[in-house]
């Protein structure tokens, strides 16, 4: 790895081990990932790995629910996981001295997951289905991303349906855990005030029973979807919007003149959209751009939250922004601010052992490089706006734009969307 001051071990079984100790921390930042997401799952469970991931807390053949709250609190640990597209994460942030309890309390919960409770908890995860389904920002995002990666999982949502997440019994969830939760596919990553053959000791002993496995093979087969554009009906104040097309991998060269292209476009206050669309306008609360890189796969988007009378006007400068952006070269003043402004936002957030943990699990999963902060910063620093100006006219195209929007009624939005 590029990275210096990140040791990695791998253990019999194929398990392993990355540490990153730092000497000025006052704390340890634990993860355990598992390369499984939402975009590894069979359509007839998608939501599968999200389910497990809830399954984890349960309980374990030592401790039930309760007392798995009731260990990591007892040693002042925050925890908790997360399910994406591409991996499963149980994470927690602690003291030095409880590193030997605190994997003791996760390997047993990744290893021995009795699965108790399954009917309670997947009408636990309906519920949490039913919440984002009144969150009409993010219907409209998941949307887009079904017609952008249409017929692929990575156009699904990671928690999956109702339907799916109660055709999960106990046997099909077992083994899935079996299969997935194998050696190969599980790493053990911390960050922060700790020694790194003591960290490989640990992980060794407690993690013995881990079964062997094979990675999930991943190749990215989206088609294009009969129609750019979608429309959702729901009876909401605001109308949502989302834009978007296909962008580039999490490890792709040009990854840090994709960050400096949507930090120009929609990545804060002084961006284009933020400007043109609420300060000179007044057409939107919020208004941004971004991007998401996979390991084979990426997605630039955009989202405008407006009234029903002013979202075609919002729409309609979003397109002259992309536009512009396509056609002119972004002034030095602006290139400067983008880079410092990405440079610090890496730098900062260095100071956090979770986020440190953080970046060398994705990492992993990605395939991405992982750089110093100094190498980081030199990349950035290497942005040119003539590659702004390229990755804009690759990925920015009005005719290879998706749009996808929630509200009240449907509003002929694709027109916007005409070069």
């Amino acid at each position: 790895m590029s990275e210096r001051n990140i040791n990695e071990k791998e253990l019999p079984g194929g398990l392993r081990v990355l540490s990153e100790p730092l000497k000025e921390a006052t704390s340890i930042s634990l993860g355990v990932w598992i390369r499984a997401g939402s975009r590894d799952e069979r359509d007839e469970v998608a939501g599968i790995t999200h389910l497990m991931e809830h399954m984890l807390f349960k309980g374990t053949p030592q401790m039930n629910a309760l007392q798995i709250a009731e260990a990591f609190e007892g040693i002042g640990a925050q925890e908790n996981a997360a399910t994406g597209e591409e991996y499963t994460v149980l994470y927690a942030r602690f003291l030095p001295e409880h590193l030997e309890r605190a994997l003791d309390i996760m390997a047993d919960m990744v290893t021995r997951p009795t699965l108790v409770d399954l009917e309670r908890e997947r009408e636990v995860i309906v519920e949490e289905i039913r919440m984002y389904e009144d969150r009409p920002d993010q219907m409209a995002d998941e949307y887009l991303s079904g017609l952008i990666f249409h017929d692929d999982p990575l156009g699904r949502p990671i928690i999956g349906s109702a339907e799916t997440v109660r055709g999960v019994n106990e046997d099909i969830l077992r083994g899935f855990h079996g299969s997935t939760y194998a050696a190969p596919n599980v790493f053990v990553v911390g960050a922060g005030k700790l020694d790194s053959g003591e960290l490989e000791r640990m992980v060794e002993e407690k993690f013995a029973g881990l079964p062997e496995g094979e990675p999930f093979a991943r190749k990215a087969r989206f088609t294009s979807p009969e129609s750019r554009f979608s429309y959702r009906f729901k009876e909401t104040e605001q109308y949502h919007v989302a834009m978007g097309a296909l962008g580039l991998p999490a490890s792709s060269e040009d990854r840090f003149a994709m960050s400096a292209l949507n930090n120009v476009l929609g990545g804060g206050m002084s961006s284009r959209l933020f400007q043109e669309v609420r300060e000179k306008r007044g057409l939107a609360y919020a208004v941004y751009s971004y991007h998401q890189g996979y390991s084979d796969a990426g997605a630039v988007k955009m989202y405008v939250g407006s009234t029903t009378g002013n979202v075609e006007e919002a729409v309609k400068i979003i397109a002259g922004q992309l536009d512009r952006i396509r056609e002119e070269t972004v002034t030095d003043e602006e290139l400067h601010r983008t880079k410092e402004q990405l440079k610090s936002s890496t730098i900062l957030a260095m100071e956090s052992t979770a986020t440190r943990m953080t970046r060398i699990g994705r990492s992993l999963i990605t395939g991405a490089e992982l750089l110093t902060p100094e190498e980081i910063s030199a990349r950035i620093d290497a942005v040119t706006a003539e590659d702004i100006k390229r990755l804009a006219n690759e990925h920015l195209q009005l005719d290879d734009m998706y749009l996808s929007a929630v509200g009240p009624k449907e509003i002929d939005l694709g027109q916007r969307l005409a070069s």
